[in-house]
């Protein structure tokens, strides 16, 4: 038996699986974290422990029954037709993984798979109405530097479908070495994994998440922070966006210096455009976002009948 009135929502990180079932009017219901460890630790077969905890949480919200549809983000590289991780740094055994077929034989309805980041902008471009605009960047600082780039309401996919890894462009001169195996990523810079290095190194007797808070104007985080500025007004000034969604848990962290980011951001943008008509709005990030992203995913893949 199938759910009619609702599709299932995932949204998968290296730290927490997030779900929830979406219904077409975007109303969330059984919201749950799930450490993901405890879902594929000693799991040999990753599909089978999704399909595995689908069943189980459809037992635990739904009476058993399945969801119309199943959407999944993943911290991943997706290829081009979205239907196979290619790579995925934070999370083990997830590279070169066929999803999509699989789990559909598994559980028996249509599964859609996505960016976890694409799946957070969609969710932006909803909750800021922002449906009819040409084009919507969204720059999430989280563990890594995200990246989702939407055009005329489709995100951009590129010829491969890995467009959008700004942290994956280079810094001149860099010799970090980044998990994606090259050097000198921007991510190396101008992420969570960076900042956490820096208080290890310049403030270890301060927690993370007061780190902000109580340091946030010594001359090393205001040097991250303008850091981060960099890659944002760069895609700026390529795109000319009608908006730039910033987001992710750094800017989210206590004391974030947010509006010494905005000025840096202006200060590299193009003058006098896209300067003068910059538009630049916060995340409505939280734990439910992908999920609902997720959910906005499950039901335009109805809706399209693929």
């Amino acid at each position: 038996m199938k759910a009619d009135g609702c599709v299932l929502g995932m949204d998968i990180g290296g730290t927490h699986v997030r779900a929830g079932t979406v219904k077409q009017d975007m109303s969330l219901h059984g919201f749950e974290i799930t450490p993901s460890i405890s879902l594929f630790r000693g799991a040999g077969n990753r599909i089978q422990a999704l399909a595995g905890y689908v069943r189980k949480y459809c037992a635990r919200h739904l009476d058993g029954m399945l969801p119309k549809a199943v959407a999944v983000g993943f911290p991943s590289t997706v290829d081009r037709e979205r239907m196979r991780l290619l790579s995925t740094p934070n999370l083990k055994g997830f590279d070169n993984m066929d999803v999509v077929e699989p789990l559909q034989r598994e559980l028996g309805i249509p599964v859609c798979i996505d960016r976890d980041v694409n799946l957070l902008l969609l969710n932006d471009i909803r909750v800021h109405g922002l449906e009819n605009a040409e084009i919507v960047i969204g720059c999430y600082v989280g563990t890594g530097l995200g990246n989702a780039i939407c055009i005329r309401g489709e995100m951009l996919r590129g010829k491969n479908g890995v467009a959008g890894e700004l942290g994956h462009i280079p810094i001149w001169g860099s010799k970090r070495p980044c998990g994606c195996g090259n050097i000198g990523c921007m991510e190396t810079a101008v992420s969570g994994r960076h900042l956490e290095e820096l208080r290890t190194r310049f403030f270890p007797s301060e927690k993370m998440e007061t780190l902000f808070q109580n340091q946030g104007n010594d001359p090393v985080l205001r040097e991250y922070v303008e850091g981060i500025a960099v890659p944002v007004a760069a895609e700026i000034n390529i795109f000319d966006p009608d908006c730039v969604v910033l987001g992710g848990g750094v800017l989210q962290m206590a004391g974030f210096p947010m509006e010494l980011l905005l000025e840096a951001v202006k200060r590299h943008t193009r003058r006098p455009l896209p300067y003068e008509a910059l538009k630049i709005v916060p995340s409505s990030q939280s734990q439910e976002s992908g999920v609902l992203g997720a959910g906005m995913c499950a039901w335009d893949r109805i809706k399209k009948g693929r």
